[in-house]
């Protein structure tokens, strides 16, 4: 595995709260097409409406009989708030720092690539690049609770080379190779935490009272100069590798069942790190990272030649997410956080309507629950569980060529966060709108 550089920069005082929240939540994303983004990703390995199949199951690759590509992009426009409570948040207000925060989730873009090249009746190979982890949220640099918000930011990138076979009429199988990218980045801020030191040091009888000499004392030991200074920054990249495997199964043209796995990926960020074990001094450190496992069986039924039926489900191994840790140089712990997330489950369901020969219609509806204990629930990523409802539609410009377009609402609801002595509420929602290009050669 090639290592690249990793730089932390931590506060002494605040060195465990402030970098164990680099994957502190669940980070899953499902925004692999627009075509299954409108039936809620529901029998998204069965359906092979277009070549995005290659994003859940290779093994589907056998039922296409010329050359295809499908590329696009969706839209994730979260809305999710954050409000402080409790008398760390009173302390806050008191010293002026904003105690709440609207739209922490960032909007983002998430993009996909897939071209289908069949060989013979037998075989075929194809090649996805797209992302199943993902996160980026943001706080004001003043918020009262600097040393767990900031920013935190995850962006992966998965180059997916596959191949399948065909064994007999009734049984197809597929398997591939994911070279994994993965992009991280933390900054946290001092917050409360910056008057807390400076009250402290005013207790010096040396300083006599004097402000300014108990500013500059905190300044030259930790360097943070006022709320807005940075108490912790990361940044980081890595390549990890990883397989997957899928099975399609037959019953004739009309029923199709597919059963998938995908690997997890290890990746291990290298770099420096300063904090309370290390005395203060700057060593040699990594951190390393598991993107989890997936499973997901799916479904498709031609009930009749206007109708198809999808359905799925999904499970994720988050229990290889037990916690987050760096070492040092000697193999000696730098610091610790425990994560203890839960395996989680996806359910779907969605139609398809055949309108005409020009327009596809469709709809889904999905529930995620959520991996993350309520003990363990951070403010980086607040998760919740899900409900997806979705629409989407397809127009078919030529023989060759068509368009999808689909829209998702997911309800996410309000819960309670308690991290490091900062308690919150936090509830919201996000809109989903994807677009995509098929073409057949």
């Amino acid at each position: 595995m090639r290592k690249k550089t990793l730089t932390l920069s931590v506060l002494a005082a605040a060195v465990t709260m402030a970098t164990g929240q680099a994957q502190a939540a669940a980070f899953q994303l499902a925004e692999q097409s627009t075509t299954g983004l409108g039936r809620a990703y529901a029998g998204e390995g069965a359906a092979a409406e277009n070549a995005s199949v290659l994003g859940r199951n290779p093994a589907a690759m056998t039922l296409f009989d010329r050359s295809s590509l499908s590329a696009g992009a969706v839209y994730v426009n979260p809305e999710v708030d954050v409000e402080g409570k409790g008398p760390t948040a009173a302390l806050g207000q008191s010293q002026g720092l904003p105690t709440r925060s609207d739209d922490i989730a960032d909007d983002a873009v998430v993009p996909f690539f897939y071209y289908v090249q069949p060989i013979n009746e037998q075989w075929a190979a194809g090649l996805g690049i797209f992302t199943n982890y993902g996160l980026s949220t943001t706080y004001q640099d003043n918020h009262y609770a600097g040393p767990v918000a900031g920013k935190t930011a995850l962006t992966t990138i998965n180059i997916n080379p596959n191949i399948a076979f065909k064994a007999n009429e009734h049984i197809s199988l597929g398997a591939g190779f994911n070279a994994v990218y993965a992009d991280a980045e933390l900054i946290r801020h001092a917050g409360v935490l910056y008057n807390g030191l400076v009250d402290q040091a005013l207790q010096n009888p040396a300083f006599g009272g004097n402000v300014t000499a108990a500013q500059n004392y905190v300044a030259q030991q930790t360097g943070l100069t006022g709320p807005t200074s940075e108490a912790a920054r990361l940044t980081g990249d890595d390549w990890g590798y990883g397989w997957n495997i899928g099975l399609m199964l037959e019953a004739d043209e009309h029923n199709r069942w597919a059963l998938t796995y995908r690997s997890e990926v290890d990746l291990t960020l290298e770099g420096k790190y300063a904090g309370t074990s290390s005395a203060g001094q700057t060593v040699p450190g990594k951190l390393d990272l598991t993107l989890p496992a997936i499973a997901e069986l799916s479904g498709f039924h031609q009930v009749d030649p206007a109708w198809a039926v999808h359905y799925g489900i999904m499970w994720t191994q988050w229990s290889s997410f037990e916690e987050l840790k760096a070492l040092g140089s000697d193999g000696g712990t730098l610091f610790e956080k425990p994560e203890k997330f839960n395996n989680s489950w996806r359910v779907s369901a969605g139609l398809t309507h055949q309108l005409n020969d020009q327009w596809t219609l469709r709809g889904g509806l999905a529930y995620d629950q959520s991996p993350v204990p309520e003990a363990t629930r951070s403010i980086s990523i607040p998760d919740v569980d899900r409900t997806w409802y979705t629409l989407g539609a397809t127009y078919a410009v030529s023989q060759n060529l068509s368009v999808d377009a689909a829209f998702a609402f997911l309800d996410g609801g309000k819960v309670d966060v308690v991290e490091d002595g900062f308690a919150f509420t936090s509830g919201g929602d996000a809109y989903l709108m994807g677009l995509q290009m098929n073409y057949q050669f």
